[in-house]
């Protein structure tokens, strides 16, 4: 049968509807279906409650967005402008930047108008649609089985494509079942997976917070193993919530936010918005490196479902934004050839390598050491040993210079924790050498197996490590 569609993308989040917008960019003449299993107007919404987030992305990104597409988001998506995202010790003490300038969006307006922007570039589109599998031939991805949402029995039925892209989530069925050869990964190790919680709140009469920063506050007692956030979306307005490591607590996300809204004098008589359905909830997301490869034959993944989230911070808008744009340019060009081939669809992995892929291995590093430790390790480290421009190269996925190291343990010599701080020195050393293997990422196929052994053996020791 010939096939119905050039290219069918699962998934109208943020990655889906921009692989879908630069496929009708790039690619004139090509019919591309974006399918979503919410109603379109709640386009894009991760679960009933809302599209749960922090809401907040690294300006970079919409420029990205803006360069390459000419897209230009405005006032009606973002809520707040900031300069940077601040991190502070447990103890309040010390706030370093992490990231540069960042955008706080209103989610529900941003996802109609990624929508908005694909269906301009003459994208179909199906709401109350779900993606339940793929069709394979040949050792090549050549459609979705999907079922249909709008009925209460939910008839099944085919699609035919000459790609699919998913874009559907960290959980994805689509990823997890794929039955052709294929580098990529399929399944994700439980404790790179973090529960995060939040809600969007007014605060009381005469409160207000400083709209020019986004705040995050390690604090392993009140977020063990994960962080708080306060994002200001207006002077009273704001996003909190909070990231977990499963295993290091028993209590719940619940329990632990109310915990913290009721301790903190700021949040005392707040109000919570609701506005356009979009509730208080929780959602899972992704805290490691994104998946080493990013296409098989006749497939792509794309933002949550190719685990694009950032290791420490865990947002997810941002390399979405990029990531899907650079999907849907890359599969434009490749179907246009005639070739939706693994080898012929690299250049999505080698592109988002290299715009943002590059330092998350780095990263995760970084935050599988910074969950080893305690609120006193924490107050001290970030006193001691971090200054912004350590900080600023920490949160790039860099390493400050060499003598960095040196200064860790001379500064630890006097004090009774020495393990935790011997424990950063040789994290900045897997730090080192994951960036050197990501500069030498293959630019074929043929040299992917021998890269990635070495990428998952010195992971693997920082891991054996901090069991």
């Amino acid at each position: 049968m010939k096939p119905e569609y050039d290219a069918v993308v699962v998934g109208a989040g943020v990655a889906g509807c921009m692989a879908a917008t630069a496929l009708g960019a790039r690619g004139k003449g090509l019919r591309v279906l974006l399918i979503d299993r919410n109603p379109r107007k709640e386009v894009g919404k991760k679960t009933t409650h809302g599209w749960i987030c922090g809401d907040a992305m690294g300006e970079h990104h919409a420029r990205f967005v803006q360069e390459r597409l000419g897209i230009k988001f405005g006032p009606s998506e973002i809520e707040n402008r900031v300069k940077a995202i601040m991190v502070s010790s447990p103890d309040r003490k010390v706030s370093h930047p992490f990231e540069g300038a960042g955008l706080v969006l209103d989610r529900p307006k941003f996802a109609r108008r990624l929508l908005r922007e694909a269906l301009k570039k003459g994208v179909e589109y199906h709401d109350r649609t779900q993606a339940v599998g793929l069709l394979t031939k040949c050792d090549s991805v050549t459609g979705v089985t999907c079922r249909d949402q709008q009925t209460r029995r939910g008839r099944t039925f085919r699609i035919k494509s000459r790609l699919v892209v998913d874009a559907s989530g960290m959980s994805t069925a689509l990823r997890r079942n794929l039955s052709i050869p294929t580098f990529i990964e399929k399944e994700i190790n439980r404790d790179d997976v973090e529960p995060t919680i939040r809600l969007i709140a007014r605060l009381a009469k005469g409160e207000e917070v400083d709209t020019s920063r986004c705040d995050i506050y390690l604090d392993a007692g009140r977020a063990p193993g994960g962080y708080l956030w306060m994002f200001p979306k207006a002077s009273s307005k704001v996003n909190i919530g909070l990231g977990i490591q499963q295993k290091r607590t028993s209590e719940s996300l619940e329990t632990l936010l109310n915990k913290w809204i009721g301790e903190t004098p700021l949040f005392r008589g707040m109000t919570r918005v609701t506005d356009d359905g979009n509730l208080p909830g929780a959602w899972p997301v992704s805290v490691r490196h994104q998946n080493d490869c990013l296409v098989a034959n006749g497939f792509m993944i794309a933002g949550d479902s190719a685990w694009f989230p950032n290791p420490i911070s865990a947002g997810g808008i941002g390399p979405s934004l990029t990531g899907g744009l650079i999907a849907g340019e890359v599969a434009a060009v490749a179907l246009q050839s005639g070739d939706v081939s693994e080898s012929n669809m690299w250049e999505y992995n080698t592109r988002y390598v290299e715009e943002y892929g590059k330092k998350t291995a780095a990263l995760e590093v970084f935050r599988i050491y910074l969950q080893t430790l305690d609120n006193s390790e924490l107050n001290y480290g970030l006193r001691n040993f971090v200054t912004k421009k350590e900080a600023v190269a920490f949160s790039g996925g860099e390493v400050p210079e060499s003598s960095f190291a040196d200064k860790i343990l001379k500064v630890a010599l006097g004090i009774r924790k020495l393990t935790a701080f011997r424990n950063l020195a040789y994290s900045v050393s897997k730090m080192n050498a994951l960036n050197r293997l990501y500069e030498e990422y293959p630019r074929a196929p043929s040299g992917f197996s021998e890269w990635k052994k070495k990428v998952d053996a010195t992971l693997g020791e920082v891991r054996a490590r901090f069991r």
